[in-house]
């Protein structure tokens, strides 16, 4: 399995600081895989085509570089990175498009990495600096405290959550893909999903990203509304991260079956199509809360595992034991 996929949405942002964004990363010190780049522009264009661009793109292949540049589904960045999530490399390193990383960033990231490690984060600042105090990286202080990653890290720390641009273990976690296409506290409800499922999350110090933060291109485009409604939808997973979300999409008899694994399932929050035999909210919600709840489909994973048990063993294995 390839080691490292640096992956990077961009919209409205041609003219801007994309461009900055790829120079960083072909610099960096630790020598990523591969580049994506998913365009989610309205208007797309043929990178190929502009100077600039097409001088990045033969450097990469000068340097050795595999690069793909991928038209999005223009309904956000958290579904183009939910692609890369699942491309088969064991690490994603995630740069939003209008920021610069320093050029040993990723290799003072890629130190940190480890078997219980889920994602490490260094600093990302915004000119005009201005320094954080105080600040823990507690999911629980999000609302009360400026991000940790705004200022200089000096020491290597826990956190619950990370924002912006970070490493992280592939295929561990999936992104919300209910929220809207501003996709509002991605990263943090991705970050915290992973530390949910047992892995760590570090920040780190000497792993520099400039946030080149404007009003051209990304989500500042859009109205208020958006992030109202992602704001709703992060809260509302945060009150059931810490439980097993089980999604009965299906029929009665699988209901029956169901119930005899129930009993041993750790702290569930159940959605349900049959409440009269197995009791919990509306498949709606679990839509409106998850997005895509194919995850959850218990003959959508038998056909991934080419499963030859019996069904009540396919639901142990997908909600008892997790695999």
């Amino acid at each position: 399995m390839k080691e490292i996929l640096c992956s990077i949405s961009t919209r409205g942002r041609y003219d801007t600081t994309l461009s900055l964004a790829i120079q960083a990363v072909i610099n960096q010190t630790k020598k990523i895989d591969k580049l994506i780049i998913f365009d989610d522009n309205d208007n797309p264009k043929d990178l190929r085509e502009i100077q600039m661009y097409m001088y990045l793109l033969q450097t990469m292949d000068a340097k050795g570089i595999e690069w793909e540049v991928l038209f999005g589904q223009k309904k956000g960045q958290h579904y183009n990175h939910q692609i890369a999530n699942t491309m088969g490399y064991e690490w994603v390193w995630r740069v939003d498009d209008d920021c610069v990383p320093e050029h040993n960033t990723l290799e003072n990231l890629w130190k940190h990495v480890g078997p219980d490690v889920g994602a490490v984060g260094g600093s990302i600042l915004t000119p005009p600096f201005a320094p954080v105090e105080n600040s823990t990286g507690k999911i629980e202080n999000l609302n009360s405290e400026p991000n940790i990653q705004w200022d200089f890290i000096k020491q290597k720390q826990e956190v619950d959550h990370l924002h912006c641009s970070f490493i992280y273990r592939a295929g561990i976690n999936d992104y919300n893909l209910s929220l809207s296409r501003v996709a509002h506290r991605e990263e943090t409800l991705f970050t915290y999903g992973l530390k949910q499922k047992g892995y760590k999350l570090f920040v780190v110090p000497n792993a520099i990203t400039w946030h080149y933060r404007n009003q051209q291109g990304g989500i500042r485009t859009e109205t208020e509304e958006l992030f109202h409604h992602d704001e709703y939808v992060f809260r509302k997973n945060l009150e059931i991260m810490d439980k097993t979300i089980v999604v009965l999409d299906s029929g009665l008899g699988d209901h029956l079956v169901f119930k005899k694994v129930l009993p041993d399932i750790k702290n569930p929050e159940i959605f349900s199509c049959w409440p009269e035999i197995i009791p919990g909210r509306s498949i709606q919600e679990a839509k409106d809360l998850f997005g895509d709840i194919d995850k959850y489909n218990v003959y959508i994973q038998m056909d991934k595992w080419k499963w030859q048990d019996s069904l009540e063993n396919a639901f142990r294995k997908l909600y008892v034991e997790k695999l």
